[in-house]
């Protein structure tokens, strides 16, 4: 099939016809266009309109030539061919002629319109633009032939040849007689052969008429499965472009309306000192945030934004109206039931053409058959009387009884011809309404897919107006967003200064470490030269090493100066630039947390010289620093030139250190100033409001504690009550297993159940306690002032009401958190417990 010198046959189906247009077509040229011109004598190629599917969608070449969809289109040929007949009827009737050979079979066809999608077939529709349009003119009707039947009155030449037909005497009376005999059947076998060739003829018309029929009903379906894909998409682009609208239709309302109240929020909220002072230094007078704003300008915008606004509103409440006016008019129900009622009329009219008009034509078939016959014997009975003159006269009495028998066949052909002729009749009807409502269907369809389209660029336009002024808006949000951008711009220049600090002293550190260093060397190239180098020749100093006496180089780097720095305000801790009251992002962000940039995390970092008061943050680690941060005004590097001996100045330890930690310290802070910017940004607080809440929370639990502790101890007298209790139980109890005690027991361990104490070797008795762990109950000793020894369930059968046992293993831990496994019981975090593994002496 790929192969570029095969052909490649495939049907056109026209639907306003349902005529069928096979076109053979070389692989390498089956494109659209090529299938075109070959129906352009039917349907100018202009106004041609292909639909290939399900789904049916216009055909591309890559899809028409794929090898799938040439197998689909195969099994639709299969479906739809004519040819492909049910055996299921019984076997054809024989007959006497190629015609009646050829065409009188008593096999039905399968029904039409009996498949579904799922056998994966496909069809290639052919739609014409102009009957889509309403000046169209109406179909012409449909006419099926023959409609009237052209019976001979003149026989077919005699079959039979007398002795002196070619002399010139008339012949015998007698003969005369018998031949009109045979004539009269012979006129009767043409009449009736005319009969049974027209019912043929019909009932193939008819058949052609329904399979025709049958391709309006799948052109039909394909249009409106087009045009419930047009609409599906429609609905969709509606739904989702009036979820998008109503959601930012929401939030500039919110803007437009709230912009007044915005503006007065930010008067309310103080610039820091440090940036007020910056303004009046050029020149500018701002104390609030509106003073940043400009108002008039932002007003003026706001306007057009609000005019725009409402402008995209009512456009909106138009395509709603157009929307709502396509569905109220496009009554899709009723449509389909009335597409439903057309194909259950085409079926109902197969129906009665294979099995009314078949049971005609064999009717028809059959008498003819009969009317063969008949002319056979009488052809045999004259030519038996002309040959023996004795049997003339039983020929006569034979050929008119045969004559009387056959008298009602051809009467009763030409009734079931004009039964036939009526059936055929209304079938050519039912195409003729069949077309003329497919017009109509079809120019249904094709407005409401131009009204559909029309509302998707509607739709499209809107979508364009929404995105521009989403655009617009952003200036107006500018506004809103000031006081969360001031916030991240107080955090940002904080993080930046401590940047700076951070660079400058480690490069100090850095500094000192090399200027000690560069110390250290001075002093060993000292104490060498003065010790073993004093022995060395001249040639170890003029030849070998010529440098060996000089001093190391000096190191003279320096850290060009952070001049982003000295222009970066300085936004000390101390001061609040948002006070708990001040309204933050009025009409579009709700409910956030005031900021306070007096946050711990943030402040100096503590110095201390007692490791024991080191802090830990909760966002960043404080480093512990000396007390005294500043340096000496010593030259970190002496040259050892004009020095001598022991003379030679050096930086201490501690200053070293102090120079290290004080860089540590400053990374410490620029890393405490990134996490507090980037929690700023994940969740709009600053950090000290979570330090705010952590405090609320923990005075809320310290006061739980309180009245939990209260009751704890209104629990732990109840149960001193049910523990003197237990104990007079237990009493009593010892005193009964004392009196029952055998005497085979006598030298062996004592069986006495333990209560006050538990050593390896007692007997206890555990009873449940009514939890459960894993699915098996718990035991809890019996005890008198003893609690928390739980038993063992390890080597425990199932789950007995008490077990008596002897201790042979005891371990002690400790209750963890609730709700794991080092905390089976539900005990208070802390509390001791005991596992108990005994040897079991009764358990019930």
């Amino acid at each position: 099939m790929n192969a570029s010198s095969s052909n490649v046959h495939i049907r056109v189906l026209a639907a306003s016809t349902g005529v069928c247009y096979p076109i053979t077509l070389p692989f390498n040229e089956l494109t659209i266009q090529n299938i075109q011109r070959h129906l352009a004598a039917v349907i100018p190629k202009d106004d041609q309109i292909l639909l290939l599917g399900p789904p049916y969608k216009v055909p591309k070449d890559h899809t028409l030539r794929s090898s799938e969809t040439l197998a689909s289109l195969q099994i639709g040929d299969v479906e739809d061919d004519p040819t492909k007949l049910d055996t299921s009827a019984p076997p054809p009737l024989p007959s006497s002629s190629s015609l009646t050979d050829n065409n009188r079979t008593n096999i039905r066809r399968k029904p039409i319109l009996g498949t579904t999608e799922k056998t994966g077939s496909r069809r290639l529709f052919l739609f014409s633009k102009r009957a889509l349009s309403d000046s169209a003119p109406d179909p012409v009707p449909c006419t099926l032939s023959p409609m009237d039947v052209h019976v001979p009155d003149v026989p077919d030449p005699s079959p039979i040849v007398y002795n002196n037909s070619s002399s010139s005497e008339p012949p015998p009376p007698l003969h005369v007689a018998l031949s009109m005999y045979e004539r009269s059947f012979m006129l009767h076998l043409c009449q009736g052969r005319a009969y049974a060739d027209a019912a043929d003829l019909r009932l193939e018309a008819c058949r052609n008429c329904i399979l025709e029929q049958e391709v309006m009903v799948r052109a039909l379906r394909a249009a409106v499965s087009n045009l419930s894909d047009h609409w599906n998409n429609a609905t969709r682009t509606r739904a989702d472009f009036t979820t998008l609208y109503l959601e930012k239709s929401d939030e500039h309302g919110k803007i437009l309306n709230g912009l007044d109240g915005v503006l007065e929020d930010l008067s309310k909220i103080p610039l820091h000192k440090e940036l007020k002072t910056i303004a009046r230094m050029n020149g500018r007078v701002m104390e609030t945030l509106m003073d940043t704003v400009p108002v008039e300008r932002e007003k003026r915008w706001a306007g057009q934004c609000q005019t725009s606004y409402s402008r995209l509103q009512g456009l909106y409440e138009e395509l709603k109206v157009e929307f709502d006016n396509l569905v109220s008019s496009s009554n899709r129900e009723e449509e389909s039931k009335s597409d439903l009622e057309s194909e259950e009329l085409v079926k109902a009219l197969d129906d009665e053409v294979e099995q009314i008009m078949v049971g005609l034509r064999n009717e028809q078939a059959n008498r003819l058959n009969r009317l063969t016959n008949d002319h056979i014997e009488v052809v045999n009975v004259v030519l038996n009387a002309v040959q023996d003159g004795t049997k003339i006269q039983a020929a006569f009495d034979t050929l008119e009884s045969m004559s009387k028998a056959s008298s009602n066949i051809l009467p009763s052909m030409q009734e079931d011809d004009l039964k036939l002729k009526s059936i055929m009749i209304k079938v050519a009807e039912a195409k003729t309404s069949a077309m003329k409502r497919m017009n109509v269907r079809l120019r249904q369809i094709s407005l409401a897919q131009l009204k559909i389209q029309r509302l998707l660029k509607g739709v499209s336009g809107l979508r364009a107006a929404l995105v521009q002024q989403c655009e617009d808006m952003t200036h107006l949000e500018h506004v809103f967003e000031l006081t969360s951008a001031y916030r991240s711009f107080v955090s940002e220049i904080k993080r930046r200064r401590s940047y700076g600090e951070a660079v400058t002293a480690i490069a100090n550190a850095m500094f000192d470490r090399l200027a000690k260093m560069r110390n250290d060397e001075v002093k060993s190239r000292e104490r060498f030269l003065r010790g073993p180098g004093r022995h060395l020749m001249p040639s170890f100093f003029d030849i070998f090493v010529p440098t060996l006496a000089t001093q190391p180089p000096l190191f003279a780097a320096q850290l060009p100066g952070m001049v982003e720095i000295d222009s970066l305000p300085n936004f000390s801790d101390e001061e609040n630039s948002f006070s708990s009251n001040t309204p933050v992002q009025r009409n579009i962000s709700s409910g956030q947390e005031e900021r306070n940039d007096a946050s711990s995390l943030t402040d100096s970092v503590p110095q201390t010289d007692n490791d024991d008061n080191e802090v830990m943050g909760s966002m960043s680690r404080l480093c512990v620093g000396s007390k005294d941060d500043t340096f000496a005004d010593k030259p970190l590097v002496v040259s050892a030139e004009g020095q001598s001996g022991e003379d030679i100045t050096m930086n201490s330890q501690n200053d070293a250190n102090r120079a290290d930690q004080l860089a540590e310290n400053k990374t410490l802070a620029y890393e405490n100033a990134v996490l507090r910017q980037a929690v700023q940004e994940l969740s709009g607080k600053s950090p000290q409001a979570y330090i705010d809440v952590a405090t609320t929370n923990l005075n809320d639990s310290n006061q739980k504690d309180v009245g939990q502790s209260l009751s704890i101890q209104e629990e732990i007298n109840l149960m001193k009550k049910e523990l003197e209790s237990t104990r007079t139980q237990l009493e009593k109890a010892n005193s009964a297993l004392a009196e029952i005690k055998s005497d085979d027991d006598v030298g062996k361990l004592c069986d006495k159940i333990s209560h006050s104490s538990f050593q390896v070797g007692d007997v206890a008795l555990f009873m449940p306690t009514g939890k459960k762990v894993s699915g098996r109950k718990t035991y809890l000793a019996f005890h008198s002032n003893c609690p928390h020894r739980y038993l063992s369930t390890d080597n425990i059968e199932s789950n007995p009401d008490y077990v008596l046992g002897r201790i042979i293993h005891q371990e002690e831990l400790i209750a963890g958190a609730l709700g794991t496994d080092k905390n089976p019981h539900g005990l208070r975090v802390g509390t001791k417990f005991w596992i108990l593994t005994v040897e079991v002496l009764k358990g019930h």
